[in-house]
């Protein structure tokens, strides 16, 4: 007992002891480590091998290390047939060929690690670490440089393999692997190091399967038409724009359920060009309506029945679709003619003298009494007749134009039987209040667009500062198009210029097999607009040139006229 209470007085003694050394202060790191690993190359396999020979590819470094996306990371060109393996063991990294790999005669090789290898404790990556060799007498030492940029905005785009092939045939992107390739980075800039001279076919690929061949429609694509000739005296440095294929349009499902109304999804938004809706006649009234990526069929019958809608895509037989037999009935008994958006009654609806508003219904129009139609100014409540009339665009939307004065409370009066739908269903009473904007809300722009070829196509796209279309306009045949855009909102917009080779007024992708690029595109961002001013911007068609800058001016003061009835300061536009 007495050797057992020693025992415990000892070892409590020695706790008590350690615990009051460790509270006499507290261990701090010090500076954060952001060196990555070195490589010792008297350890390490040689690089810059000549006529190499397969073996074990041993990388040892002054640090323990980890390995990072090795899959992704690791990459080799020319391709390997076989698969390799990379393994760590503490401070080295072992590059494994299969056995089954046969290298390439007279071919130079570069394993790239990428940012695979990386220090233990803070993940620092080894930097540019690469291993090269040549199966032959000598190393190649040429270099292919460039950036890959989206076709349709021109930003950069990482993570594109840059191929270089020195079969030169069409379908070899298709069928063989790349004879050098490389990545993308962050800027979309690539470099293929160490190649040889030669003549090669360029591609470049987004490998959704990372099998480094073109098997996917759905997989992004840049090329070159014509190929490039490496040699030792020029310096080769390319920008390729990427992008996809426009794919077959396709129906990919359709919303028939409710009586009046199918919907036709595709895969994509459909041309007008690309289809046709046709169908059994069985009485019925229709109205054809596209909207994003869906084809509305609405419909009304004589009497319930079933039938049925043939969708015709390209040269492809017909979908066919039957419409079940629904209750028209049913319809009627729970559907009215209304605004799309409710209208409650501190609800204002915000409209600008001279201008058309419209107002969203629930049902295509068909008819409209005029008679029933007012608009009901100032506190007298005053009847006046606004032009109105049913969008030609889209027969949901009914357009009212009036000119309004400032300051002055309006109302939209639209009497029973005002409206009638395509089902002959009529609209009960709607009283919408107006919130009137002044001129001095808003801004105008006159917009100027010089160096266009008058014997090709363009299409001008003015968009907001949210890239919402706000205008497209088809031009041909002319230097210098000019329009003015009266009491627009305020804010930042841009223009959008389209080289439209083939005229159908809207941008085409390209397309690999037609050996056709992306149409030319870009796009020219233009000064603020602020309320009350007038912006004069100038850009230019030629994509090389820079947009011409008026002078700019300050505000006016608040209490000066109109804009209408006042001199008016300018902006320029800006590139």
């Amino acid at each position: 007992m007495q050797k057992y209470f020693s025992y415990f007085f000892t070892s409590t003694m020695l706790i008590l002891t350690l615990i009051g050394c460790a509270n006499q202060g507290t261990l701090t790191g010090g500076k954060k480590d952001t060196i990555p690993p070195i490589l010792d190359n008297l350890k390490s396999t040689p690089n810059y091998q000549t006529n190499f020979k397969k073996q074990i590819i041993e990388l040892t470094f002054n640090e323990w290390l980890q390995l990072n996306d090795i899959f992704k990371q690791v990459v080799v060109s020319p391709p390997l047939r076989e698969k390799f393996d990379v393994s760590l063991k503490k401070k080295t990294v072992r590059f494994e060929f299969d056995e089954k790999e046969v290298l390439r005669e007279n071919a130079t090789y570069t394993i790239n690690f990428g940012t695979a290898v990386q220090d233990l404790t803070e993940r620092n990556p080894v930097e540019d670490l690469r291993f090269v060799f040549s199966t032959g007498d000598f190393i190649d030492s040429l270099e292919v440089t460039g950036q890959v940029v989206e076709a349709f905005d021109k930003k950069p785009v990482k993570d594109v393999l840059v191929m270089l092939y020195d079969n030169l045939s069409d379908t070899v992107v298709r069928k063989e692997k790349p004879f050098y390739f490389a990545k993308t980075d962050e800027g979309g800039n690539f470099s293929i190091k160490n190649v040889r001279a030669d003549t090669f076919k360029v591609f470049a690929l987004i490998d959704g399967n990372a099998n480094y061949l073109f098997d996917n429609k759905s997989e992004k694509i840049g090329f070159l038409k014509e190929p490039i000739v490496v040699t030792d005296s020029t310096k080769v440095d390319l920008t390729l724009q990427i992008f996809q294929e426009e794919s077959q349009l396709q129906l990919q499902g359709e919303d028939k359920k409710k009586y009046g109304r199918i919907a036709f999804g595709f895969n994509r938004k459909p041309q007008e060009e690309e289809y046709k809706l046709t169908f059994e006649d069985v009485g019925q009234r229709t109205y054809l309506h596209a909207v994003k990526d869906s084809v509305l069929l609405w419909y009304d019958l004589p009497q319930d029945t079933s039938w049925n809608v043939f969708v015709v895509k390209d040269t492809f037989p017909p979908d066919t679709i039957k419409i079940p037999k629904l209750s028209r009935t049913t319809f009627f008994q729970k559907n009215k003619l209304v605004p799309a958006k409710a209208i409650t009654p501190n609800s204002k609806l915000e409209v600008r003298a001279n201008k058309n508003f419209s107002i969203l219904f629930n049902h295509p129009l068909e008819n409209i009494d005029t008679n029933l139609v007012a608009i009901l100014a100032d506190t007298t409540f005053q009847r006046v007749v606004p032009k109105i009339e049913i969008d030609s665009t889209n027969k949901r939307k009914l357009l009212i134009q009036y000119s309004f004065k400032e300051k002055i409370p309006y109302q939209l009066k639209l009497l029973p039987g005002a409206l009638t739908d395509l089902f002959g269903l009529q609209s009960d009473t709607i009283t919408q209040a107006l919130d009137v904007k002044t001129a001095t809300d808003f801004g105008d722009m006159t917009l100027t667009v010089v160096d266009m070829q008058a014997d090709k196509d363009y299409v001008i796209e003015l968009l907001d500062k949210s890239n919402a279309l706000v205008e497209i306009i088809p031009m041909s045949g002319d230097t210098i198009f000019k329009k003015v855009f009266k009491s627009i909102a305020t804010g930042k917009y841009s223009v959008r210029m389209i080289q439209d080779t083939n005229g159908n007024g809207r941008w085409d992708t390209g397309s690999y097999d037609n050996l056709s690029q992306p149409e030319p595109l870009f796009t020219r961002e233009l000064e603020e607009l602020r309320a009350g001013w007038e912006l004069d911007a100038t850009v230019s068609a030629d994509e090389k040139a820079k947009s011409k800058k008026g002078n700019n001016s300050t505000p006016p003061p608040a209490s000066e006229k109109p804009q209408s009835d006042r001199p008016k300061p300018q902006q320029g536009g800006k590139n």
